[in-house]
Protein backbone atom coordinates (compact mmCIF):
# COMPACT_ATOMS: atom_id res chain seq x y z
CA UNK A 1 0.00 0.00 0.00
CA UNK A 2 2.73 2.42 1.32
CA UNK A 3 4.27 1.68 -2.66
CA UNK A 4 0.34 2.57 -4.12
CA UNK A 5 0.48 5.60 -2.50
CA UNK A 6 4.17 6.56 -3.70
CA UNK A 7 3.84 6.03 -7.16
CA UNK A 8 0.53 7.99 -7.21
CA UNK A 9 2.39 11.12 -6.01
CA UNK A 10 4.69 10.28 -8.44
CA UNK A 11 2.53 10.32 -11.24
CA UNK A 12 0.57 13.54 -9.70
CA UNK A 13 3.73 15.43 -10.18
CA UNK A 14 4.42 14.37 -13.63
CA UNK A 15 1.16 15.61 -14.49
CA UNK A 16 1.38 18.52 -12.72
CA UNK A 17 4.64 19.59 -14.52
CA UNK A 18 3.52 18.45 -18.00
CA UNK A 19 0.59 20.62 -17.41
CA UNK A 20 3.17 23.97 -16.60
CA UNK A 21 4.91 23.31 -19.35
CA UNK A 22 1.95 23.23 -21.76
CA UNK A 23 0.92 26.90 -20.39
CA UNK A 24 4.52 28.20 -20.46
CA UNK A 25 4.41 26.47 -24.37
CA UNK A 26 0.65 27.91 -24.77
CA UNK A 27 2.30 31.48 -23.63
CA UNK A 28 5.33 31.60 -25.10
CA UNK A 29 3.12 30.40 -28.71
CA UNK A 30 0.72 33.01 -28.04
CA UNK A 31 3.95 35.54 -27.33
CA UNK A 32 5.41 34.80 -30.79
CA UNK A 33 2.18 35.30 -32.76
CA UNK A 34 1.06 38.45 -30.70
CA UNK A 35 5.01 39.88 -31.93
CA UNK A 36 4.08 38.52 -35.54
CA UNK A 37 0.79 40.56 -35.83
CA UNK A 38 2.31 43.85 -34.10
CA UNK A 39 5.06 43.08 -36.68
CA UNK A 40 2.46 42.69 -39.37
CA UNK A 41 0.41 45.69 -38.08
CA UNK A 42 3.84 47.77 -37.86
CA UNK A 43 4.52 46.50 -41.59
CA UNK A 44 1.18 47.40 -43.30
CA UNK A 45 1.19 50.65 -41.15
CA UNK A 46 4.21 51.29 -42.37
CA UNK A 47 3.80 50.56 -46.00
CA UNK A 48 0.27 52.47 -46.38
CA UNK A 49 2.11 55.45 -45.26
CA UNK A 50 4.56 55.14 -47.90
CA UNK A 51 1.65 54.39 -50.70
CA UNK A 52 0.48 57.90 -49.79
CA UNK A 53 3.18 59.71 -49.96
CA UNK A 54 4.12 57.56 -53.48
CA UNK A 55 0.24 59.08 -54.22
CA UNK A 56 0.61 62.32 -53.12
CA UNK A 57 3.78 62.18 -55.29
CA UNK A 58 2.72 60.99 -58.51
CA UNK A 59 0.23 64.39 -58.33
CA UNK A 60 2.96 66.50 -57.78
CA UNK A 61 4.44 65.15 -60.86
CA UNK A 62 1.68 66.08 -62.48
CA UNK A 63 1.75 69.51 -61.34
CA UNK A 64 5.67 69.26 -62.48
CA UNK A 65 4.20 67.87 -66.22
CA UNK A 66 2.15 71.11 -66.26
CA UNK A 67 4.40 73.42 -65.70
CA UNK A 68 6.85 72.54 -68.11
CA UNK A 69 4.66 71.96 -70.82
CA UNK A 70 2.80 75.18 -71.84
CA UNK A 71 1.50 72.61 -74.49
CA UNK A 72 0.34 69.73 -71.76
CA UNK A 73 -3.49 69.74 -72.67
CA UNK A 74 -2.08 68.45 -76.34
CA UNK A 75 0.66 66.31 -75.09
CA UNK A 76 -0.87 64.44 -72.27
CA UNK A 77 -4.98 63.32 -73.22
CA UNK A 78 -7.48 62.58 -70.84
CA UNK A 79 -6.58 59.49 -68.99
CA UNK A 80 -3.82 57.52 -67.52
CA UNK A 81 -0.55 59.99 -67.53
CA UNK A 82 2.42 57.54 -66.17
CA UNK A 83 1.68 53.40 -65.28
CA UNK A 84 3.58 51.21 -62.28
CA UNK A 85 6.43 54.58 -62.42
CA UNK A 86 9.12 52.87 -59.68
CA UNK A 87 9.73 54.88 -57.27
CA UNK A 88 11.21 54.23 -53.89
CA UNK A 89 10.65 50.79 -52.91
CA UNK A 90 6.96 51.01 -54.70
CA UNK A 91 4.93 52.50 -57.89
CA UNK A 92 2.92 55.23 -58.43
CA UNK A 93 0.52 55.77 -61.65
CA UNK A 94 -0.70 59.22 -62.43
CA UNK A 95 -3.99 59.71 -64.57
CA UNK A 96 -4.96 63.08 -65.77
CA UNK A 97 -9.06 63.25 -66.22
CA UNK A 98 -11.17 66.12 -67.97
CA UNK A 99 -13.94 66.01 -65.90
CA UNK A 100 -16.37 68.12 -68.37
CA UNK A 101 -16.04 66.13 -71.72
CA UNK A 102 -13.33 63.81 -71.47
CA UNK A 103 -11.29 65.76 -73.89
CA UNK A 104 -8.40 68.23 -72.32
CA UNK A 105 -7.41 69.63 -75.55
CA UNK A 106 -10.57 71.46 -76.70
CA UNK A 107 -10.91 74.18 -74.10
CA UNK A 108 -7.77 75.93 -71.91
CA UNK A 109 -10.54 76.77 -69.51
CA UNK A 110 -11.86 73.27 -68.48
CA UNK A 111 -10.50 72.18 -64.91
CA UNK A 112 -8.61 68.88 -64.61
CA UNK A 113 -8.95 66.25 -61.95
CA UNK A 114 -5.08 64.60 -61.05
CA UNK A 115 -5.23 61.21 -59.79
CA UNK A 116 -2.41 59.60 -57.51
CA UNK A 117 -2.40 56.19 -56.73
CA UNK A 118 0.90 54.98 -54.67
CA UNK A 119 1.55 51.15 -53.68
CA UNK A 120 3.94 49.59 -51.63
CA UNK A 121 3.91 45.71 -50.54
CA UNK A 122 0.44 45.07 -50.13
CA UNK A 123 -0.95 48.53 -49.35
CA UNK A 124 -2.49 50.77 -52.39
CA UNK A 125 -3.42 54.50 -51.60
CA UNK A 126 -5.33 56.50 -54.47
CA UNK A 127 -5.41 60.28 -54.00
CA UNK A 128 -7.70 63.12 -56.18
CA UNK A 129 -7.08 66.60 -56.44
CA UNK A 130 -9.10 69.42 -58.53
CA UNK A 131 -7.12 72.06 -60.81
CA UNK A 132 -8.62 74.93 -61.90
CA UNK A 133 -7.91 77.07 -64.87
CA UNK A 134 -7.06 80.65 -63.74
CA UNK A 135 -5.86 83.23 -66.16
CA UNK A 136 -5.30 87.12 -65.87
CA UNK A 137 -8.03 89.01 -68.49
CA UNK A 138 -6.96 91.32 -70.79
CA UNK A 139 -6.67 94.96 -69.71
CA UNK A 140 -8.97 95.91 -72.27
CA UNK A 141 -11.62 94.45 -70.38
CA UNK A 142 -11.32 96.98 -67.73
CA UNK A 143 -13.24 99.71 -69.18
CA UNK A 144 -16.66 100.11 -71.89
CA UNK A 145 -14.73 101.01 -75.16
CA UNK A 146 -11.04 99.93 -76.02
CA UNK A 147 -9.40 100.57 -79.54
CA UNK A 148 -6.19 98.83 -80.46
CA UNK A 149 -5.41 101.70 -82.57
CA UNK A 150 -7.30 105.26 -82.38
CA UNK A 151 -10.60 106.29 -81.58
CA UNK A 152 -11.95 109.13 -83.54
CA UNK A 153 -15.41 111.49 -83.41
CA UNK A 154 -16.90 113.02 -85.84
CA UNK A 155 -19.98 115.03 -84.91
CA UNK A 156 -20.84 112.15 -82.25
CA UNK A 157 -22.22 112.25 -78.59
CA UNK A 158 -21.18 109.47 -76.73
CA UNK A 159 -23.48 109.00 -73.74
CA UNK A 160 -22.25 108.26 -69.96
CA UNK A 161 -19.91 109.84 -67.65
CA UNK A 162 -19.62 106.53 -65.35
CA UNK A 163 -17.43 104.81 -67.68
CA UNK A 164 -13.58 104.50 -68.98
CA UNK A 165 -12.90 104.54 -72.58
CA UNK A 166 -9.32 104.27 -74.25
CA UNK A 167 -7.04 103.67 -77.13
CA UNK A 168 -3.60 102.03 -77.43
CA UNK A 169 -3.09 104.81 -80.40
CA UNK A 170 -4.53 108.24 -80.10
CA UNK A 171 -8.01 110.12 -79.71
CA UNK A 172 -8.91 112.87 -81.59
CA UNK A 173 -13.07 114.37 -81.24
CA UNK A 174 -14.42 116.89 -83.49
CA UNK A 175 -17.65 118.75 -83.61
CA UNK A 176 -18.53 115.89 -80.82
CA UNK A 177 -19.79 115.63 -76.95
CA UNK A 178 -17.64 112.84 -75.08
CA UNK A 179 -19.32 112.19 -71.09
CA UNK A 180 -17.07 109.19 -70.47
CA UNK A 181 -13.06 109.89 -69.26
CA UNK A 182 -11.06 109.02 -71.76
CA UNK A 183 -7.66 107.40 -71.75
CA UNK A 184 -5.23 107.31 -74.87
CA UNK A 185 -1.14 106.08 -74.89
CA UNK A 186 -0.57 109.00 -77.51
CA UNK A 187 -2.41 112.20 -77.73
CA UNK A 188 -6.28 113.16 -77.04
CA UNK A 189 -7.21 116.20 -79.32
CA UNK A 190 -10.17 118.51 -79.13
CA UNK A 191 -12.21 119.99 -76.34
CA UNK A 192 -15.00 118.12 -76.58
CA UNK A 193 -14.45 115.98 -73.16
CA UNK A 194 -16.57 116.45 -70.85
CA UNK A 195 -14.79 113.89 -67.95
CA UNK A 196 -11.20 113.66 -67.19
CA UNK A 197 -8.77 112.90 -69.84
CA UNK A 198 -5.15 110.82 -69.45
CA UNK A 199 -2.72 110.85 -71.93
CA UNK A 200 0.59 108.90 -71.89
CA UNK A 201 -1.48 105.35 -70.33
CA UNK A 202 0.59 102.22 -70.62
CA UNK A 203 -0.77 100.17 -73.79
CA UNK A 204 -3.74 98.02 -72.80
CA UNK A 205 -3.74 93.94 -73.78
CA UNK A 206 -5.84 92.99 -76.23
CA UNK A 207 -6.60 89.75 -78.05
CA UNK A 208 -4.45 87.99 -80.54
CA UNK A 209 -5.65 85.87 -83.79
CA UNK A 210 -6.02 83.25 -81.67
CA UNK A 211 -8.96 84.70 -80.03
CA UNK A 212 -11.41 82.99 -82.43
CA UNK A 213 -10.10 79.26 -81.93
CA UNK A 214 -11.77 78.22 -78.87
CA UNK A 215 -15.03 79.17 -80.36
CA UNK A 216 -14.61 77.85 -83.75
CA UNK A 217 -14.05 74.36 -82.09
CA UNK A 218 -16.95 74.72 -80.22
CA UNK A 219 -19.16 76.26 -82.48
CA UNK A 220 -22.27 75.09 -85.05
CA UNK A 221 -21.32 76.46 -88.48
CA UNK A 222 -24.10 78.08 -90.56
CA UNK A 223 -23.22 78.24 -94.09
CA UNK A 224 -23.21 81.80 -96.22
CA UNK A 225 -25.13 80.04 -98.67
CA UNK A 226 -27.98 79.14 -96.11
CA UNK A 227 -28.55 82.88 -95.95
CA UNK A 228 -31.35 84.31 -97.76
CA UNK A 229 -30.07 87.21 -100.05
CA UNK A 230 -32.06 90.84 -99.91
CA UNK A 231 -31.11 93.32 -102.54
CA UNK A 232 -27.63 92.08 -102.76
CA UNK A 233 -26.81 91.35 -99.32
CA UNK A 234 -27.20 87.96 -97.68
CA UNK A 235 -29.03 89.27 -94.65
CA UNK A 236 -30.12 87.55 -91.47
CA UNK A 237 -33.75 88.91 -90.20
CA UNK A 238 -36.63 88.40 -88.46
CA UNK A 239 -35.68 84.96 -87.10
CA UNK A 240 -34.24 84.08 -83.44
CA UNK A 241 -31.21 82.97 -82.90
CA UNK A 242 -30.64 80.86 -79.83
CA UNK A 243 -29.30 77.50 -78.00
CA UNK A 244 -33.00 76.23 -79.11
CA UNK A 245 -33.77 77.91 -82.10
CA UNK A 246 -31.47 77.48 -85.66
CA UNK A 247 -33.14 78.57 -88.66
CA UNK A 248 -30.70 78.02 -91.08
CA UNK A 249 -29.53 74.89 -92.54
CA UNK A 250 -30.38 71.61 -91.39
CA UNK A 251 -30.89 73.56 -88.08
CA UNK A 252 -28.31 72.29 -85.54
CA UNK A 253 -28.52 73.75 -83.00
CA UNK A 254 -25.59 74.67 -80.09
CA UNK A 255 -25.89 74.00 -76.52
CA UNK A 256 -23.85 77.38 -75.79
CA UNK A 257 -25.47 79.51 -78.26
CA UNK A 258 -22.15 79.53 -80.43
CA UNK A 259 -22.75 80.25 -84.27
CA UNK A 260 -19.98 80.43 -87.02
CA UNK A 261 -20.21 81.70 -90.31
CA UNK A 262 -17.96 82.11 -92.68
CA UNK A 263 -19.10 85.06 -95.08
CA UNK A 264 -16.29 83.80 -97.84
CA UNK A 265 -15.35 87.77 -98.39
CA UNK A 266 -19.15 88.69 -98.97
CA UNK A 267 -20.95 91.09 -97.09
CA UNK A 268 -23.79 90.16 -94.27
CA UNK A 269 -26.50 92.09 -92.85
CA UNK A 270 -28.29 91.55 -89.51
CA UNK A 271 -31.37 93.60 -88.90
CA UNK A 272 -34.60 92.74 -87.13
CA UNK A 273 -33.82 90.10 -85.44
CA UNK A 274 -32.89 88.36 -81.59
CA UNK A 275 -30.08 86.51 -80.36
CA UNK A 276 -29.31 85.05 -77.60
CA UNK A 277 -25.85 83.27 -78.22
CA UNK A 278 -22.44 84.04 -79.37
CA UNK A 279 -22.34 84.88 -83.29
CA UNK A 280 -18.57 84.36 -84.68
CA UNK A 281 -18.31 86.42 -87.87
CA UNK A 282 -15.10 85.54 -90.13
CA UNK A 283 -13.55 87.16 -93.67
CA UNK A 284 -16.50 89.21 -94.24
CA UNK A 285 -16.39 92.05 -96.84
CA UNK A 286 -18.47 94.02 -94.42
CA UNK A 287 -20.75 92.95 -91.33
CA UNK A 288 -23.28 95.44 -91.25
CA UNK A 289 -25.83 95.23 -87.59
CA UNK A 290 -28.95 97.40 -88.75
CA UNK A 291 -32.41 98.78 -87.37
CA UNK A 292 -33.51 97.33 -84.76
CA UNK A 293 -31.68 93.99 -82.79
CA UNK A 294 -32.13 92.26 -79.25
CA UNK A 295 -28.81 90.36 -78.40
CA UNK A 296 -27.13 88.85 -75.37
CA UNK A 297 -25.20 85.97 -74.79
CA UNK A 298 -26.27 82.41 -73.92
CA UNK A 299 -23.30 82.06 -71.64
CA UNK A 300 -22.58 85.09 -69.21
CA UNK A 301 -19.30 85.92 -69.39
CA UNK A 302 -19.03 84.88 -73.13
CA UNK A 303 -19.03 87.05 -76.37
CA UNK A 304 -22.12 88.01 -78.05
CA UNK A 305 -20.47 89.09 -81.28
CA UNK A 306 -17.36 88.27 -82.63
CA UNK A 307 -15.81 89.61 -85.97
CA UNK A 308 -12.84 88.57 -87.62
CA UNK A 309 -13.15 91.60 -89.94
CA UNK A 310 -14.97 95.11 -89.93
CA UNK A 311 -18.35 96.17 -88.60
CA UNK A 312 -20.66 99.08 -89.36
CA UNK A 313 -22.83 99.16 -85.76
CA UNK A 314 -25.71 100.89 -87.26
CA UNK A 315 -28.36 99.86 -85.07
CA UNK A 316 -30.99 102.51 -83.33
CA UNK A 317 -32.61 102.48 -80.38
CA UNK A 318 -36.29 101.91 -81.72
CA UNK A 319 -37.42 99.11 -79.83
CA UNK A 320 -37.78 95.48 -81.50
CA UNK A 321 -41.43 94.70 -82.25
CA UNK A 322 -43.17 91.81 -83.09
CA UNK A 323 -45.91 93.53 -84.74
CA UNK A 324 -43.83 95.66 -87.12
CA UNK A 325 -41.95 92.00 -87.68
CA UNK A 326 -44.86 89.95 -87.78
CA UNK A 327 -42.75 87.51 -86.07
CA UNK A 328 -42.67 86.20 -82.96
CA UNK A 329 -39.01 86.83 -81.26
CA UNK A 330 -39.83 84.94 -77.66
CA UNK A 331 -41.30 81.32 -79.01
CA UNK A 332 -40.95 77.84 -76.65
CA UNK A 333 -37.67 77.82 -75.51
CA UNK A 334 -35.91 81.03 -76.13
CA UNK A 335 -37.98 82.73 -73.45
CA UNK A 336 -37.44 86.64 -72.97
CA UNK A 337 -37.09 87.22 -69.13
CA UNK A 338 -38.58 84.21 -68.18
CA UNK A 339 -41.46 84.85 -70.92
CA UNK A 340 -42.42 82.86 -73.89
CA UNK A 341 -45.64 82.51 -75.84
CA UNK A 342 -47.18 81.98 -79.43
CA UNK A 343 -48.47 85.78 -80.07
CA UNK A 344 -46.64 88.54 -82.10
CA UNK A 345 -47.53 91.96 -79.55
CA UNK A 346 -44.54 91.84 -77.92
CA UNK A 347 -41.63 94.54 -77.65
CA UNK A 348 -38.25 94.12 -77.09
CA UNK A 349 -35.60 97.23 -76.58
CA UNK A 350 -33.01 97.52 -78.94
CA UNK A 351 -29.40 96.56 -77.41
CA UNK A 352 -27.04 94.97 -77.41
CA UNK A 353 -25.61 93.11 -74.17
CA UNK A 354 -22.31 91.45 -73.61
CA UNK A 355 -19.05 91.80 -75.24
CA UNK A 356 -18.11 92.54 -78.41
CA UNK A 357 -14.56 92.09 -80.45
CA UNK A 358 -13.55 93.01 -83.76
CA UNK A 359 -10.04 92.35 -85.33
CA UNK A 360 -10.72 95.24 -88.06
CA UNK A 361 -12.08 99.11 -87.60
CA UNK A 362 -15.66 99.23 -86.23
CA UNK A 363 -18.36 102.63 -87.37
CA UNK A 364 -21.09 103.44 -85.18
CA UNK A 365 -23.91 105.43 -86.79
CA UNK A 366 -27.44 106.05 -85.85
CA UNK A 367 -28.01 105.64 -82.02
CA UNK A 368 -26.43 102.47 -80.86
CA UNK A 369 -26.41 101.06 -77.23
CA UNK A 370 -23.95 98.69 -75.94
CA UNK A 371 -23.85 97.11 -72.49
CA UNK A 372 -20.91 95.67 -72.01
CA UNK A 373 -17.46 96.00 -73.61
CA UNK A 374 -16.50 96.94 -77.34
CA UNK A 375 -13.36 95.69 -78.03
CA UNK A 376 -11.75 96.78 -81.41
CA UNK A 377 -8.58 95.43 -83.38
CA UNK A 378 -7.90 98.69 -84.93
CA UNK A 379 -9.86 102.35 -85.27
CA UNK A 380 -13.14 103.08 -84.10
CA UNK A 381 -15.17 106.26 -85.67
CA UNK A 382 -18.26 107.15 -83.98
CA UNK A 383 -20.72 109.63 -85.69
CA UNK A 384 -24.24 110.33 -84.28
CA UNK A 385 -24.86 108.83 -80.72
CA UNK A 386 -23.11 106.22 -78.82
CA UNK A 387 -24.29 105.14 -75.42
CA UNK A 388 -22.16 102.86 -73.07
CA UNK A 389 -22.70 101.10 -70.20
CA UNK A 390 -19.79 98.79 -68.56
CA UNK A 391 -20.47 95.34 -67.07
CA UNK A 392 -17.11 93.85 -65.35
CA UNK A 393 -18.22 90.41 -65.61
CA UNK A 394 -15.86 89.49 -68.55
CA UNK A 395 -12.57 91.05 -66.65
CA UNK A 396 -13.48 89.15 -63.62
CA UNK A 397 -14.05 86.33 -65.48
CA UNK A 398 -12.62 86.96 -68.53
CA UNK A 399 -14.21 84.15 -71.62
CA UNK A 400 -11.99 82.15 -74.08
CA UNK A 401 -9.09 83.89 -75.70
CA UNK A 402 -9.62 87.15 -73.23
CA UNK A 403 -6.98 86.26 -71.01
CA UNK A 404 -3.18 85.24 -70.43
CA UNK A 405 -2.30 81.80 -70.65
CA UNK A 406 -4.20 79.78 -68.26
CA UNK A 407 -2.29 78.98 -64.92
CA UNK A 408 -3.94 75.51 -63.37
CA UNK A 409 -4.78 75.84 -59.87
CA UNK A 410 -5.33 73.56 -56.72
CA UNK A 411 -8.79 74.18 -56.25
CA UNK A 412 -9.35 74.79 -52.41
CA UNK A 413 -11.10 71.96 -50.47
CA UNK A 414 -10.60 69.89 -53.25
CA UNK A 415 -7.81 66.88 -52.06
CA UNK A 416 -9.90 63.64 -51.75
CA UNK A 417 -8.83 59.58 -50.91
CA UNK A 418 -10.61 57.76 -53.35
CA UNK A 419 -11.86 54.22 -52.45
CA UNK A 420 -12.92 51.83 -55.25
Amino acid sequence: MRGLRENCRRGSMYVAVLGSTMVITVIGMSALMLARVERSSVVGTADLSAARFYAQSAIEMGQHKIRQDSNWRQTYPSGVWEADRTIGSGKYTLEGIDPIDNDLGNSAAEPLLLRGTGFEGQSRYKLQVTMTAKSSALTCLQVAMHAGTDLTFSSATVQSNLVTISANGAVAASSSTIYPKVEAVGTITGSEYKSSITPGITARTIPDATVFNSYILNGTPILITSILSVQGTKTIEKVVLSPNWNPYGFGLKNANGIYVIDCLGGNLRIRNARIVGTLVILNPGLLSIQQSVNWEPAIANYPSLLVRGNVELAFTNTALSETSSNFNYNPSGSPYNGNEDLDTSDVYPSIIKGLIYASGTVTTKNNVTIDGVLVIGATLTAQNDLNLTYRSIFYDNPPPGFGDAPDMVISPGTWMQLVD
